[in-house]
């Protein structure tokens, strides 16, 4: 007798297991209602950028992963109860219907900031693809879309949230807020070319105006108009600064400056702000915009990275620091080693009578030092570095010890306060005195490795100024500085 087997047993379907695209908005629900929970606790955001306060947060669906951001606008309020009551309206609000849209903000350069200048938003959520990677697909953008839908209708979202479409550079979004019982959806349309009238004042506002579409008669629309201009070659104008050469450059003082434009470009805005459209023309044929006439003018500069003389040269020091190599490596026959009676104790332990051995080795010592390859830096160069080390060589020294104190008299007395607040800010560092030999060596030497020869041009400076310590050393003679 066959049994009767239900089916149902076996091919049962599970609809409460939750899909991947439930996970997902699940997860962005969870984050914005982290994130108000750490607000209501006045927890410190993330990151700053501007006037703006920045969160951020990963999420993956269907092995992409999208970034959700949380842009804030900075606002400081004072502790009065009229001042709480504008910041708890503007927190239930995020639309600021009193918004003064900005041409230009200098300190609204964030990332995805724009949107609150094209929508006069002060918070509002962002989510966007994490690695730079544009969502063209439809069906992507139709999911991405139905999910933020899905965030807006929770009563936990209180601000605007946009999903960023197409490729990165395009700065195209679409969004979507829920509030008072009304839904704002924000669409964007881009064009490869825009229509001819769209390219003049009168065209745009006989567009707005009939999408309007008012039976009654319209007030006056202000309007505000910006025209740029970008300046990217400067023609004579372009800065340029050669390396140091050995023969003019300043031997007291570090190599400074750029050796290329720092700027990138220049940006010019010529502004009209708050005009009656009635009062202005602005057409193919006809333009009241006169960028002489224009009330305000402003710029901007957008900056390259530079080649900065003076972080190259410290960089370039601060490298050869863990160098193993010795002077007599890097000068090779120049530097001879130090001989036997070189040792201060053979002095007074040599006998008075030499003996052959060592009137052969100081022949050969002699023979040895007439054979030296040619010095790094040139005698012409070296002379003038050695008296700035040691102007007491020098019967007219150019640079000597203490000589700038005097001359530097009323420059000190009128930058008094800066000085003392130097010498706060500079109280942890270790250093040696201003003016002082192993100051002036310091600035010789980094001269030697960014102009003057690298790496065997210091060396050639150490040797001779090791050279002339052990002289005076042995001659009990005063080391100035």
């Amino acid at each position: 007798m066959n049994e009767e087997i239900d089916d149902t047993e076996f091919y049962q379907q599970d609809f409460t297991t939750a899909s991947e695209w439930e996970i997902f908005i699940a997860r962005m629900e969870e984050i914005i209602n982290q994130w108000k929970t750490d607000e209501l606790n006045n927890e410190a955001p993330v990151q700053h950028s501007g006037i703006w306060e920045i969160k951020t947060e990963k999420i993956t669906f269907a092995d992409f992963e999208f970034d959700l951001l949380l842009y804030k606008k900075t606002t400081e309020y004072s502790d009065s109860s009229e001042s709480s009551d504008e910041n708890e309206k503007q927190t239930k609000n995020p639309i600021d219907t009193l918004y003064d849209f900005e041409l230009y903000n200098a300190n609204n350069d964030a990332e995805h900031s724009f949107l609150s200048a094209w929508y006069g938003l002060d918070e509002y959520y962002v989510l966007a693809s994490a690695l730079n990677i544009g969502i063209n697909t439809e069906s992507k953008i139709k999911i991405l879309l139905s999910s933020a839908y899905i965030v807006s209708s929770s009563p936990n979202c209180e601000r605007p949230i946009f999903v960023q479409i197409r490729d990165t550079w395009q700065r195209c979004y679409l969004g979507v807020y829920e509030g008072d019982c009304i839904r704002t959806n924000f669409e964007m349309v881009h064009l490869k070319r825009g229509p001819g009238h769209c390219y003049y004042l009168n065209g745009l506002l006989d567009m707005f105006k009939t999408k309007i579409m008012s039976p009654a008669s319209l007030d006056s629309i202000t309007v505000s108009v910006q025209l740029k201009y970008i300046l990217r070659e400067f023609g004579r104008y372009e800065w340029k600064q050669d390396l140091s050469e050995s023969e003019n450059f300043n031997v007291d003082a570090l190599p400074f400056g750029v050796t290329v434009e720092p700027i990138h470009w220049l940006t010019l805005r010529a502004t009209w702000n708050h005009l009656a459209d009635n009062l202005v023309m602005d057409s193919e044929g006809h333009s009241d915009f006169d960028p002489m006439t224009a009330p305000k003018w402003s710029c901007s500069a957008r900056m390259h990275e530079p080649v900065c003389l003076l972080g190259d040269a410290l960089s370039a020091f601060l490298n050869n620091l863990e160098g193993n190599t010795t002077v007599y490596d890097i000068l090779g026959d120049y530097a001879t080693l130090p001989s036997a009676e070189s040792n201060p104790l053979d002095l007074l332990t040599e006998p008075a009578v030499p003996t052959i051995t060592s009137l052969l080795a100081k022949a050969a010592r002699r023979s040895s030092k007439s054979t030296k390859g040619t010095p790094p830096i040139t005698e012409s160069v070296l002379v003038p570095l050695l008296y700035y080390l040691f102007p007491d060589a020098d019967e007219n020294p150019s640079f000597p010890y203490g000589g700038k104190e005097d001359k530097d008299t009323a420059e000190k007395t009128n930058e008094k306060g800066m000085s003392k607040n130097f010498e706060e800010e500079f109280k942890g560092f270790k250093t040696c005195t201003k003016d002082s030999l192993t100051w002036r060596l310091s600035i010789v030497l980094t001269h030697a490795l960014q102009s003057l020869g690298g790496v065997k041009a210091v060396a050639h400076i150490w040797y001779e100024f090791v050279q002339e310590m052990r002289y005076r050393w042995e001659k009990s003679m005063p080391i100035p500085g």
